[in-house]
């Protein structure tokens, strides 16, 4: 008859709690496990699906400048486009298409206060580099779609497209005309010499005088120092998710020294290996 005794109250409530803590704490770390698989079951679909473009553009040292003087002078300013081939690598670190539409080079030369802005006209590979005294083969430089997790490198032909004077762009059959007015307006002070160096000598404060320096000038020049940012252009966000999950791609900040390079070179067509003294961004 002991089989048949019951246990103390005390004893099977002991055994159903302990019974309860071990159920509890067993169900507490299945909640756990799933939790963190479904963490990192989202957290691989962001990065490999849903994460936004992520782009990063980087420039090497290796910066070309010079001027093309391959057009005719009803497009050519004068002394030709001032020119800038930057090699640029642009990487996609998100998961989802990036697409760049341009680049930009906002320069300025500190000394003389001249600024430029330069846009990515051309792409050109190794052909380009060659010294060569027609013009130098490239192709229109198109927009770009990086796909995710790659990235895009190539070499970018920079010309200029406005100067802070206003100036720098006017064609050389209009700096002749220019010119030639000038010439007329003074006839008198020159004396029959066809060179305006002579009324430079004369009259060295004439306003004139200062425009035509304004269509000649450049925002580099030999043993001259340039500050240049280079931007990605790409498409504003096309919704309230884009603008709130987008990232800014943060500029680079170049700092750029002509050689002791005579300007004649430069005339012929020349490329110079700028000296690159900071990058940063």
């Amino acid at each position: 008859m002991r089989n048949f005794r019951r246990r103390p109250a005390d004893t099977h409530a002991s055994e159903v709690a302990v019974h309860a803590v071990k159920s509890s704490e067993g169900g507490r770390a299945a909640a756990i496990i799933s939790a963190t698989a479904l963490f990192f079951s989202a957290y691989s679909l962001w990065e490999t699906s849903l994460k936004q473009a992520d782009l990063g553009v980087y420039a090497t040292g290796v910066i070309s400048y010079g001027r093309d003087i391959s057009d005719d002078a009803s497009i050519q300013p004068p002394g030709g486009f001032e020119v800038l081939a930057v090699p640029v690598t642009i990487a996609n670190g998100g998961a989802r298409d990036g697409v760049v539409l341009s680049l930009r080079l906002d320069v300025k030369n500190p000394r003389t206060g001249l600024s430029a802005r330069f846009d990515g006209t051309y792409s050109a590979d190794a052909a380009y580099f060659v010294d060569a005294r027609g013009k130098r083969p490239k192709a229109p430089f198109n927009a770009l779609v990086i796909a995710g997790r790659s990235a895009w490198t190539g070499t970018v032909i920079f010309y200029p497209v406005s100067y802070s004077n206003g100036k720098s762009l006017i064609p050389i059959s209009q700096v002749a005309a220019f010119s030639d007015a000038l010439r007329k307006k003074y006839a008198n002070e020159l004396g029959g010499a066809g060179s305006l160096s002579v009324l430079r000598e004369k009259l060295p404060n004439l306003p004139e005088l200062a425009e035509l320096d304004a269509y000649h000038e450049k925002v580099l020049n030999q043993n001259g120092t340039i500050e240049a940012t280079l931007r990605l252009i790409t498409p504003n966000p096309s919704g309230w998710l884009d603008r709130m999950l987008g990232t800014a791609v943060l500029p680079v900040l170049l700092t750029l020294g002509m050689p002791d390079i005579p300007e004649d070179r430069l005339a012929r067509g020349e490329l110079v290996r700028l000296r690159t003294t900071t990058v940063g961004s």
